[in-house]
This record gives structure tokens, sequence and C-alpha cells, in this order.
């Protein structure tokens, strides 16, 4: 019991301080934020910090890493449920514009690192990357989407509308997450209509 006790306070203690990274990062910027106050803000000490993450880079990689286990946590059920393969990319998109717009100038910053072959951070959308070209290589094999384009063309056209959504998003008429997700939907509806197979998932 004493065991099982020490394990829930370590994991409390480092998604305390994963939500206060999180929120400093956003708010005042990465290079701004201190360890102190990483530490003073998740009420643990700056020891308790480096216990866990060694360095704000690693902070940065589990804060990704969070992000994505929560999407897929998320997406488990909700794509066993769905039919419709141009449909399941559909929430997968979804849910990783929605999350990365929660805080989107620590959002950019993971972005702009994760096309720099240089850095840490490198590579820590893959997952979700995977996960998309998968649906798209299963929606074109289902007849659902066309195959005159291959499947990671149709992907970077998706994770461009990731970055669209951070950069060039701004303003109340997208202030809402409905907003947000309504907006996607449009534009996610017109690159999909030049790529949908002349037979559609729907009709067959």
């Amino acid at each position: 019991m004493k065991h099982s006790r020490r394990a829930l306070n370590k994991e409390k203690s480092r998604r305390s301080i994963l939500k206060a990274s999180r929120k400093l990062f956003s708010d005042q910027g990465y290079d701004e934020t201190l360890i102190e106050e990483i530490a003073d803000l998740a009420e643990v000490s700056k020891a308790t910090v480096y216990n866990y993450f060694p360095d704000k880079d690693s902070l940065l990689i589990a804060i990704v890493e969070e992000v994505e286990e929560g999407i897929e946590d998320y997406l488990e059920d909700e794509l066993a449920a769905e039919t419709n393969a141009v449909d399941k990319i559909r929430r997968v998109l979804t849910e990783l514009v929605l999350a990365s717009l929660q805080y989107p100038s620590l959002s950019r910053r993971i972005v702009f690192l994760n096309s720099s072959r240089t850095s840490t951070l490198h590579g820590t959308l893959n997952e979700i990357k995977s996960l998309l070209k998968q649906l798209i290589a299963t929606a074109q094999s289902d007849s659902c989407l066309s195959e005159e384009i291959s499947s990671g063309e149709i992907l970077d056209l998706l994770m461009g509308m990731h970055f669209i959504a951070l950069f060039q998003w701004t303003g109340e008429d997208i202030a809402s997450a409905q907003d947000q997700k309504d907006k996607l939907d449009r534009l996610f509806d017109a690159i999909m209509q030049q790529y949908l197979s002349p037979i559609t998932c729907d009709e067959q």
C-alpha cells in the first residue's frame, strides 16, 4: 500500500510539474521561464523538478508526449466507433489542432523545433503523423480517397492545416473551440473534395 501511495504521489508531482510548465511556457515564453518558477507554481521543490526532468528541453518533450497520449487515448474509442474512413482522418486532425490551440505560442515553438533536425524535439509528432498516414492509406485502399496522389502528399496537406491554424488563426471570430472546429471542418471538406474517389465510402 505504501509503495502504491508513493507511486501515486510521484505521478501527481510529475503531472503538476508538466501542467505548470505548459502554463508558464505559454504565458511568458519558453526562454523566459525559470525552473524555480515552475517549481513554485507546481508547489514542489526545484530539486524535485530536476529529479523528473534534467532540463527544460526534457520538459518540452514530455509535454508533447502527454498531448499525443491524450489524443490517442481519446481517439481509441472514437475511431473504433467511426465507420467512415475519411471521418476518421477528420477526427485525428481535429483533436491535434484543438489540442495545439489550447496553448498556441507553446505549440508554435514545438512545431518549429520539430522541423529542425538538430533539435531534441525533432520527430516528436511522428506518432500522430504516422496514424494519419495509415488512415489515409486505408481510405485509399477502401476507395474513399483517390490514389492519384500519394498518402504522404495528402498528409502534407493535412499537416499544413495544422500549421495554418497555429500561425494564422487569430481574432475573436475563432475564439471558441467550436469556432475553431467549424473552420477546420470547412477547410478539411474543401481539401478532401479534391481527392475523394468517384465512388465514395458512403456509396459502397
